[in-house]
């Protein structure tokens, strides 16, 4: 199996990716199965700036795509931004959509400093845990399918940080989403952004198998078409399963 299961199109105002042209990219490219998985931001700060999707829009555009496509499964999921801090707003909006897959990410800190974008200084210590605490409450709290883009404070970074001091605490996380069957995404955006590796690193996977964690996904956080696939390659095998397929 070839898969890609975090994927942004138009419905996200961060990408430029067409849906279409992604279809035809990952036909290209062999694949057997792809998730588009649009931006569900709910933050007020958010919302101010952006505004909220049409997720009725959206279904119908996916379900149009699906229809219209026999090479490729596509699904049609989506990825809720700081769904622990919106839990009760998030599920009305999708209490009546028929998602395939629901990624779960932490972008905002408690101060609301952003971390999914190029940091101008590193975190404080006191930040990655607060970090951390975010991912702990988020896969505790919130009924998702997969926990997205572990570590992604590091993206720009140009070196592996020391995070030691924090594997007590990302050991809870990983447990407690291997008791609630929550799959541990593998994201390689990390690399074309400067960060040496992919995320989370190879020590906090081989920490989650340790624990018996089985469930794996794998996005390419695409937003750029040419962004697809992109240092794919650099994945290990054994890391190369689906959470659909175990």
């Amino acid at each position: 199996m070839k898969f890609d299961y975090h994927i942004h199109t138009e419905d996200s105002y961060d990408s430029s990716i067409k849906a279409v042209d992604l279809i035809n990219r990952a036909i290209q490219l062999n694949y057997n199965e792809i998730a588009i998985t649009e931006h569900l931001d709910l933050l007020p700060l958010e919302i101010k700036k952006y505004g909220a999707p049409s997720l009725d829009h959206y279904y119908k555009r996916i379900k149009e795509l699906q229809s219209n496509t026999s090479k490729i499964n596509v699904l049609c999921g989506i990825e809720i931004g700081d769904y622990q801090r919106v839990k009760e707003y998030a599920l009305s909006l999708i209490e009546d959509i028929q998602l395939d897959i629901i990624l779960g990410s932490v972008h905002f800190l408690s101060d609301n400093t952003n971390v999914a974008v190029p940091l101008k200084k590193p975190l404080t210590k006191e930040q990655v845990k607060d970090y951390y605490l975010q991912n702990l409450a988020l896969v505790s709290q919130c009924d998702i399918d997969v926990l997205a883009h572990l570590g992604v404070y590091k993206r720009g970074y140009h070196y592996i940080p020391d995070e030691s001091a924090f594997y007590p605490l990302i050991k809870d996380i990983l447990a407690t989403m291997i008791d609630r069957n929550i799959a541990l995404e593998i994201n390689y955006s990390s690399l074309r952004r400067g960060y040496p590796t992919f995320i989370p690193e190879i020590p906090i996977l081989e920490m989650y198998l340790d624990l018996r964690g089985k469930l794996f996904s794998l996005g390419s956080d695409a937003h750029q078409i040419e962004h697809f696939d992109l240092y794919r390659e650099l994945i290990p095998a054994k890391f190369c399963t689906s959470f659909r397929y175990l």
